[in-house]
């Protein structure tokens, strides 16, 4: 008992420190970071001194709020809803702001929008840059032309995405109920989901015409399988999933939410029935049946 509390004690504190240091680059106010997460700023300001934890739509709301990742917040080194590698320090390219800057942060957040609600050819750099209230060089400061700032739009959708995972899924011990929880999250239901989807939609359209390995999308995607295939191994060693190649398992259950979810997001389909094909699917194809259930 005392070692668990030891070490939620540590997590908090690195939590507490890592979240001051992402306000402090954000160069946001206390005032706007605790009204855009939903806690008063008396309650902020003990979290960030250690001395209440943060809640985990908290959490996941001071990661977007800031732009950094919830799986940074929590201690953990490892990039994997980071920014690309060509936007950060030590990269080839030439040099530029860090990444969590505001400005960058607005102008990619604005094009994010945008280009989810009216496309990727529709969309000018003028209009970015009127909706972000900032001018045309600017946005030429930061980005190569459209397609770079598309490419940056890709990568907030993505942080967004992982972001939802690592904050919602480290607290639910069953596989079972973790997959239903992880495929419920990247689900095209709702207005931030169906911009996420929006984009990757408009990524599969575009690198059905070029290079697939000019993008960092395949990457993105083989790490969201690498969280739908863990699961499902996890599932499987405690006899709760049926048995079967995980990797198999993993591609037909990713193509069927990518099938089903473009079918929502065109309209063709209702998110209660891709819910009731999607809840089938486990109970088919997943899901390993009781005895009861067997015998029925």
């Amino acid at each position: 008992m005392t070692d668990r509390k030891d070490a939620d004690t540590s997590e908090g504190g690195i939590t507490a420190q890592r979240a001051k240091e992402a306000l402090r680059a954000s160069e946001l106010s206390q005032r706007h970071v605790a009204a855009s997460i939903g806690i008063d700023e008396t309650k902020l300001s003990k979290s960030l001194s250690g001395r209440r934890r943060f809640g985990t739509a908290e959490l996941l709301g001071l990661a977007t709020a800031t732009g950094v990742t919830v799986r940074w917040l929590l201690g953990d080194e490892s990039q994997v809803s980071a920014t690309p590698l060509r936007f950060q320090t030590g990269s080839d390219q030439a040099p530029t702001p860090p990444p969590g800057s505001s400005p960058r942060r607005l102008i990619v957040e604005t094009a994010w929008d945008l280009f989810a609600r009216h496309g990727y050819d529709t969309v000018r750099i003028v209009d970015i840059a009127e909706a972000a209230g900032v001018s045309n060089a600017s946005i030429h400061y930061y980005f190569n032309g459209k397609s770079d700032l598309f490419d940056a739009a890709l990568d907030y959708s993505v942080k967004l995405a992982f972001d939802r995972q690592v904050a919602w899924l480290g607290e639910i011990p069953s596989p079972h109920r973790r997959l239903e929880r992880l495929l419920e999250l990247q689900s095209p239901i709702g207005r931030t989901a169906r911009s996420e989807w929006s984009i990757w939609l408009q990524t599969w359209a575009r690198l059905g015409l070029e290079d697939p390995y000019s993008s960092d999308y395949p990457a993105h995607y083989e790490r969201w399988s690498q969280t739908v295939r863990s699961t499902i191994e996890a599932g499987q060693s405690e006899g709760l999933f049926r048995h079967g190649d995980s990797t198999a398992m993993t591609d037909e259950l990713t193509s069927l939410i990518d099938g089903l979810g473009v079918k929502v997001l065109t309209g063709i389909m209702d998110p209660a029935t891709f819910r009731r094909r999607l809840s089938s699917y486990l109970k088919r194809a997943i899901v390993k049946p009781n005895p009861d259930e067997e015998s029925s």
